[in-house]
């Protein structure tokens, strides 16, 4: 074994001492960092929004484009549709969502309060091990209740407080339309000349089965919430626009979230009558399949092509790692690990030959 020297040891020494210093000096800076770190987040936030409705719209404005008009006829021609219809759609809903949402935050208590009494019904019947674990379970779903509906109050609050922020989305994203060429290309210059066409390749293939996925899945879930809103409406049940929209954004999640979705309404719904509740269970029974055997084949057919284990695969670790957030965003995520992995797979086929 052979021996270090003296000037072997002071160097492994000063690496040392060095890492312990950055290390500690990262300690210290952690406030300076997280205050930074959350400074830049509130300024990307409008850059992200934008990109995201730039990346939205478009495949419209390349349909636009082909039929004639120029680039930025085309853009503004979606831009005079698609902003007309969300700003109507929030100068109309918006004050009756709010109005709903504070009804509902107003009454939780009160549900809370019927249930209990019913459940101290049942309770002479059941096991005391049965009672603790239902009063555990309806303080969770009340607990969680409170803090998704006070998430929801801020955010809106913060949103219309926002307005500078609303304001320069639209003129973000316009500008992301307009150059999404130049932008293309000035990407591809960040990444080494030998690996820029494999690059190319490898966002071309996700864009097509991410950019198909998520708009099928966000016009069923828009074209879902409509649908479940109208229902609840028609069987007064209580906040139908605040539960149809929750029904709709969570069918976002595969398999899952249909009955996520349909939890709030159906619980609601329990408390006016039996016939009501079981209305609202036909509902989303009619709705799913709808939404199986005619919507979604239209809207989003097989742009995935994901195998249902790998799916629910996927979403439960999803959520394991980061709750319905990574619901959420784990099918997005399998599909750029899967076309990663199938031309790194490529990769080594050729170099094998």
């Amino acid at each position: 074994m052979r021996k270090w020297t003296a000037l072997q040891w002071m160097k492994g020494l000063s690496i040392a001492l060095l890492l312990f210093l950055n290390g500690y000096l990262f300690y210290r800076l952690l406030p300076l960092i997280g205050t930074v770190a959350h400074f830049l987040l509130h300024v990307a936030v409008p850059f992200f929004a934008a990109a995201i409705i730039a990346y939205l719209l478009h495949p419209l404005v390349g349909r636009v484009q082909r039929m004639g008009l120029p680039r930025t006829v085309a853009i503004l021609a979606i831009y005079a549709i698609f902003f007309g219809v969300v700003g109507l759609t929030i100068y109309k809903g918006g004050p009756v969502l709010l109005h709903e949402l504070r009804g509902l935050d107003d009454d939780i208590s009160n549900y809370e309060k019927l249930y209990q009494t019913n459940l101290d019904h049942v309770y002479g019947s059941t096991p005391e091990a049965v009672h603790d674990q239902v009063n555990e379970a309806l303080s969770r779903i009340r607990s969680s209740l409170t803090h998704t509906g006070e998430r929801i109050m801020d955010w809106c609050s913060g949103v219309v407080q926002s307005f500078f922020t609303l304001l320069i989305i639209p003129f973000l994203s316009f500008y992301i339309l307009k150059d999404a060429g130049s932008i293309k290309k000035h990407a591809l210059l960040l990444v080494p000349r030998k690996w820029r066409r494999q690059t190319a390749e490898i966002c071309g293939e996700m864009d097509q089965s991410i950019g198909k996925y998520i708009r099928g899945q966000l016009t069923v879930c828009a074209i879902l919430a409509v649908m479940a809103t109208i229902g609840l409406w028609i069987l007064k049940v209580p906040y139908p626009i605040v539960f149809g929209l929750f029904i709709g954004s969570t069918d976002l999640i595969p398999y899952f979230g249909p009955f996520i979705g349909a939890a709030p309404a159906v619980l609601v719904a329990a408390t006016k009558s039996f016939y009501s509740m079981a209305g609202v269970v036909l509902m989303i029974i009619l709705i799913q399949f709808l939404e199986g055997s005619v919507i979604e084949p239209l809207v989003v057919g097989k742009s995935a092509e994901i195998h249902p284990l790998y799916i629910m695969l996927a979403v439960g670790v999803g959520g394991e790692l980061a709750g319905i957030v990574g619901m959420l965003l784990a099918i997005p995520c399998f599909i750029i690990i899967r076309t990663c992995l199938r031309h790194v797979n490529e990769r080594f086929r050729i170099i094998d030959k």
